[in-house]
């Protein structure tokens, strides 16, 4: 299952509820026996009311019931070396394969911060840019080795896409390396050309908030130099810092904040993002963990893309995994996170008007798409695709917690405890407390 797809699966009449029932039945007839588990979540999604009806229910057996397969062939002196220098963003050649299709003359690395430190590493394969891989350069697949429930990051990228937010796409993968298992990975799209293609913004400039020095928050850092610092600039390379530079000096010092938004933030948007934010409790984003998007050639607005989301649904600053009580407020100069707060969400927030939106968007998502209805049934296919190369995954990198049965169960109770505290919070700001 790839994650995020939002909008999936547009609400059906109600008089083919019947007909896919049938037919559904139909299935469970005909098909073989050792089909007959995938007939039965087909019959189970025909039954649901339609405007139930969810893509992740509606799948193939082999989207259903197995993790997408690669394998990557290289030389052990050379894995080992990445494995033995995981500091280092040295490459190593190696081919690759997917999809019955070989891409020679591919470069890999150890790719992320933290997680280099894992016993499982986190990787990052680059293809030439003759024969990229689904349209893309780079392929990043992520450890998952700290998660006890394996899947807080592909959840975290539905959320927001699901909220209406720009957000690369992310599914689980399993990996071979020299024809052995390797590991159960997270695949991570890259915000490059091709999401900026999906997503309606052909030739904006990406950068990436990489917070070296903890200040990628959107303050004005002054001259070209300290930009490059703290973003890394991804598309649009030969265009140089000038037009984040000019944002985040006009962010600070422009005196009617409403007009500001109004021009330069796509405000649909950016509201979604903080909303979701908020919901699946992302702490790790207000200085670095995310993107700034400019669509310099349309809208000429700024947009916001999430990125790093593995410590989401309860994975706290304090190592525990079941916070869920975090301010909807946590990000703004009066309520820093424990990296510090963000420029443009304070004085977006401090806008009334802006704020009085926020709330209302929060309240709507809290109805409508952050509910066990509708996100239990996304974990439990996460559960089922994982369910064998897991047990193999935790089984060859132990962690902490093996049995991610129950870090599946705790994101579940993870999803109640924080949608009750936000709604009641979310009265509570309302009324001015």
């Amino acid at each position: 299952m790839i994650l995020p797809k939002p909008n999936a699966v547009n609400d059906f009449p109600n008089h083919r509820g019947a007909a896919r029932l049938a037919l559904a039945a139909l299935l469970v007839t005909l098909l073989p026996a050792c089909q007959k588990r995938d007939a039965v979540s087909v019959q189970a999604a025909a039954a649901a009311p339609p405007s139930q009806v969810d893509a992740s229910q509606i799948a193939s057996p082999q989207e259903s019931h197995s993790l997408p397969r690669y394998e990557l062939q290289i030389a052990p002196s050379d894995f080992a070396a990445l494995e033995n220098d995981p500091s280092s963003n040295n490459t190593r050649p190696a081919t690759f394969k997917a999809n019955g299709k070989v891409f020679a003359g591919v470069k890999v690395r150890v790719r992320g911060s933290w997680s280099r430190s894992w016993p499982k590493k986190s990787l990052k394969i680059l293809f030439e840019h003759s024969n990229p891989f689904e349209g893309h350069h780079s392929l990043n697949l992520n450890s998952g080795w700290r998660d006890p429930a394996f899947v807080r990051e592909p959840l975290a990228y539905h959320v927001y896409a699901a909220c209406g937010v720009p957000a690369p796409q992310c599914r689980m993968v399993r990996l071979d390396i020299n024809g052995q298992f390797g590991g159960v990975y997270v695949q991570v799209e890259q915000p490059e050309k091709a999401f900026l293609a999906r997503i309606g913004m052909p030739g904006g400039s990406v950068y990436k908030a990489v917070s070296r020095g903890r200040d990628a928050d959107e303050r004005d850092l002054g001259n070209d130099q300290a930009y490059q610092a703290s973003y890394d600039k991804e598309t649009q390379k030969n265009g140089g810092y000038t037009e984040l530079a000019q944002f985040c000096r006009e962010l600070e010092s422009s005196p009617d904040k409403l007009d500001f938004f109004n021009r330069n933030i796509d405000l649909e948007h950016y509201v979604n993002y903080l909303a979701a934010t908020v919901l699946i409790q992302h702490w790790d984003g207000f200085n670095k963990n995310h993107f700034l998007v400019y669509d310099g050639r349309g809208s000429k607005k700024w947009l916001v893309v999430p990125w790093d989301l593995d410590r989401t649904f309860g994975d706290h600053w304090n190592w525990s995994f079941q916070e869920t009580r975090l301010p909807v407020l946590l990000g703004t100069r009066r309520q820093p996170g424990i990296t510090g707060w963000n420029r443009l969400e304070d004085r977006f927030l401090s806008v009334p008007s802006l704020r009085a939106k926020f709330l209302d968007r929060l309240s709507e998502l809290l109805e409508k798409e952050f509910t066990p209805q509708k996100l239990f049934p996304v974990l439990d296919q996460l559960e089922s695709e994982i369910a064998v190369d897991g047990v193999k995954d935790r089984r060859k990198w132990p962690s902490s917690d093996p049995d991610f049965h129950s870090g599946i169960a705790q994101v579940k109770a993870f999803i109640e405890q924080r949608r009750a505290y936000l709604v009641r919070e979310v009265a509570r700001l309302r009324d001015g407390a």
